[in-house]
């Protein structure tokens, strides 16, 4: 019994359906290099990557059902489940990840497809 009531205590998980590439995840988008070549800035690959991340992070979390407001453990588990080679992501990529994710919520035009 003290088992299934620490186990309804506890938080639950962060859900994200792990397999690559799946209905539930978004394909990764090309990386900035690839996107803009060699000649964008630092500062144009920095926003570029920091908007590649945002969005498929928010349409997988989207698609897993997930809304605002959402902690930044669980932003940052949702980068690590979708293999970015960030570990962490900065507080404006998880900003860049809310609001993606605000957008997709108020758009009743979006629908989930499987």
């Amino acid at each position: 019994m003290f088992r299934t009531l620490r186990r309804a205590l506890r938080p639950a998980p962060l859900r994200i359906p792990s397999r690559r590439l799946t209905a539930g995840i978004a394909a990764l988008p090309p990386t900035a290099r690839e996107a803009l070549g060699t000649d964008a800035t630092a500062g144009e690959a920095t926003a570029y990557n920091r908007s590649r991340v945002a969005t498929a992070t928010a349409v997988a979390l989207y698609r897993s059902g997930h809304v605002l407001p959402m902690p930044d453990d669980d932003l940052d588990d949702a980068v690590r489940t979708l293999d970015f080679p960030c570990s962490v992501p900065s507080p404006q990529t998880r900003a860049a990840i809310r609001a993606a994710l605000a957008v997709l919520e108020a758009d009743c035009t979006v629908t989930i497809t499987r």
